[in-house]
């Protein structure tokens, strides 16, 4: 008898081991709770309606309708999309369409290829975000159905290429760029198998539990019927697992499960992970995948509900924590929420689960819209305030972690701005900012959740005088060394950016070239490589030498260039603006053009100077002249004038006549 055989045995003999049986009247299946703490999640691509066609009139458009169906509609729903291209089909070319409605407020997050994607929503009760950046985006009319919905959607287009009714989805893979359907118009179908483009996770609504407490608090039995038809049960098997989790502390240890798996006939049960102490109950074929991959052959079981519970209780469980059925499925996951109570008594009582409650709401609901970014030197955080409107609890003021950091209400978002030095922000590594988002409550209560984001990729220089690289400057001294460093930031830390090229531009001159492919130009330029094994921070030193004549400051630019790696062609550039000046003034003689000039001047001005001399001279001359002497005077004026000469005048040559 091998291992697989005795397990079965020792499976056989654990179910018809019972205590006494309890009254099945004594159970009445209510919705299960939420502070119940079980989850049923299962796989499928059956939708409860829906349809395809041949699409819009315009080929090379695919037109896609996902009507959301969400019957818990306290809180917001968090959906992931995931859209992927058909294989070997290029949908380059193509333009895709997604036209979302939902019933509550939906978190949607998109992931795709490269593909062009359009979305047509509601934005009041949808919030969009992709992998991509921004989504082109377009509002939705208000419609009151998805038939509704599908009319609008094929006299706006011609045509769409799926419907699909989706109840409570948690993910959806859809896949495009195929030819899914044939027919011109698409007709929604009950019960409808999208299975050519669509799988999809949901947590289901139907389960049910009884209210009823356990005489025994660590056993408890959980029913699972699959009702999916005869053909689905045949073409696949169902894969289950059963977690026991626990949010704060330690899960249960030694919780005894009873579990019961009702499906067709020829349906194969692959069952993953459980408890060590689980028994089971199981129709058709299943696998203990953990211990070997035999099947083993179950039992037929009842039809009814009622039959599956006195099935149960006929084993002495009392407590029926979970009953689904699950129309169709091809993975199944069981979540128990069990905890172990904590090993110190609690002196004061405890605060209601409400407050609790309201603090998870609010860290999932962050956690699904990351309001935070990092931008080039400030953190910004702005929350939209549509989506707090389904907090019982509402929000009354929100803080950075410094509570002098207050967000200002724009009537639609909480906005608020801090820069990196600022409100006790911190930066690790240079990329990576950390803090904290406080929010007041309406019932004073505060809720702290911490958050982190990556400042944008970044090349930087920065030019230091000393070899200490202490004080960074923009001034380049010429005929001396100057220091450069060239720092990348990023938040791959594996990557190791690699220095291409760095250039000095003067203004009306050609650039110097300094580094070229990772190497220096000139005996002037030499490469001091990375920086504290930092393969990020690159470094160098050059000698700018001055010219003939330069010697007045002038402006430059200092550029450099680095690429990701030596396979990767992408690169990013950065340049920083210096100031060019000389040590010392110098004076090497006067130019040619210098002397001919000053020759040229004092020339020019002697020129000018002799010119308003002679001009001087030439206007004041006839003032400064003496009547002229007749050269014959009249005799009375000749005698008279001669004897005052002689009679008032006494010279040798006078007194020598006289004598």
């Amino acid at each position: 008898m091998d291992g697989v055989q005795c397990l079965a045995l020792l499976l056989a003999f654990s179910l018809v081991t019972s205590a006494s049986p309890v009254n099945i009247q004594d159970c009445t299946l209510q919705p299960l709770g939420q502070e119940q703490g079980v989850k049923v999640l299962y796989s499928t691509s059956r939708v409860p309606s829906g349809c395809v066609s041949q699409g819009p009139l315009e080929t090379d458009w695919e037109v896609h309708i996902l009507y959301l169906q969400y019957k818990d509609r306290s809180g917001v729903s968090q959906l992931h999309l995931n859209v992927s291209s058909a294989e070997g089909n290029s949908t380059q070319q193509r333009k895709v369409v997604f036209i979302v409605s939902s019933n509550s407020h939906t978190f949607l997050t998109v992931h795709s290829e490269d593909l062009p994607l359009t979305f047509i929503y509601n934005s009041e009760n949808i919030f969009l975000k992709t992998n991509y950046g921004e989504a082109n985006s377009t509002q939705i009319p208000s419609l009151g159905s998805g038939e509704e919905l599908l009319k609008w959607a094929e006299l706006m287009y011609g045509g769409v290429s799926s419907f699909a009714n989706v109840g409570s989805p948690q993910q959806i893979l859809f896949q495009v760029g195929k030819e899914i359907g044939t027919s011109e118009d698409c007709i929604p179908e009950t019960d409808f198998n999208a299975g050519q483009y669509l799988e999809m996770d949901v947590v289901s609504s139907e389960v049910k539990s009884c209210p009823l407490s356990s005489k025994h608090p660590r056993e408890e039995a959980h029913i699972v019927w699959l009702q999916q038809s005869h053909q689905d049960s045949s073409s696949q098997a169902v894969e289950l697992n059963m977690n026991v989790t626990c949010d704060k502390g330690d899960p249960f240890k030694d919780l005894n499960v009873f579990l019961v798996l009702k499906g067709q006939e020829n349906l194969l049960w692959n069952i993953g992970s459980t408890t060590h102490s689980t028994r089971f109950l199981v129709s058709g074929q299943y696998r203990l995948k953990h211990i070997s991959s035999r099947t083993i052959h179950g039992q037929a079981l009842p039809d009814s509900k009622e039959g599956l519970m006195r099935k149960v209780q006929e084993r002495g469980f009392d407590f029926i924590a979970s009953y689904t059925e699950i129309p169709s499925a091809n993975r199944i996951t069981l979540e128990i929420f069990r905890c172990e109570p904590p090993t110190e008594v609690a002196t004061t009582p405890q605060a209601s689960n409400h407050p609790h409650r309201t603090t998870r709401e609010i860290e999932r609901l962050l956690d699904l819209m990351k309001p935070w970014s990092c931008l080039d030197n400030t953190v910004e955080v702005a929350l939209a305030k549509q989506y707090l409107q389904v907090l019982n609890d509402p929000v009354t003021a929100m803080t950075l972690q410094d509570r002098s950091c207050v967000a200002q209400d724009n009537m639609t978002h909480l906005v608020v701005r801090s820069f990196l030095e600022d409100c006790f922000t911190q930066v690790e590594r240079g990329i990576h900012v950390k803090n904290q988002l406080i929010l007041t409550l309406a019932s004073l209560q505060q809720v702290t959740v911490p958050f982190e984001c990556s400042l944008p990729e970044k090349l930087s220089l920065q030019l230091y005088p000393t070899p200490e690289f202490k004080l960074p400057s923009t001034t380049l001294e010429v005929n001396k060394v100057a220091y450069v460093q060239v720092s990348f930031r990023t938040a791959a830390e594996e990557s190791s950016p690699q220095l291409q090229e760095c250039s000095l531009k003067t203004s009306g001159k050609a650039s110097l070239l300094l580094i070229h492919n990772g190497t220096s130009t000139s005996s002037s330029v030499k490469i001091l490589g990375a920086f504290d094994n930092r393969p990020w921070v690159h470094r160098f030193q050059f000698i700018y030498e001055a010219e003939d004549g330069e010697w007045s400051s002038s402006l430059a630019t200092l550029f450099c260039r680095v690429s990701l790696s030596h396979h990767d062609p992408s690169s990013f550039e950065s340049s920083l603006e210096v100031k060019v000046k000389t040590t010392q003034m110098h004076n090497p003689g006067l130019a040619l053009s210098t002397v001919v000039g000053i020759t040229f001047g004092a020339f020019l001005i002697g020129v000018l100077l002799t010119a308003a001399l002679w001009y001087i001279y030439s206007h004041t001359r006839p003032l400064a002249k003496i009547p002229p002497v007749s050269a014959n005077p009249p005799a009375s004026e000749s005698s008279s004038t001669n004897h005052s000469i002689g009679s008032t005048q006494s010279t040798p040559c006078s007194t020598s006549s006289m004598a």
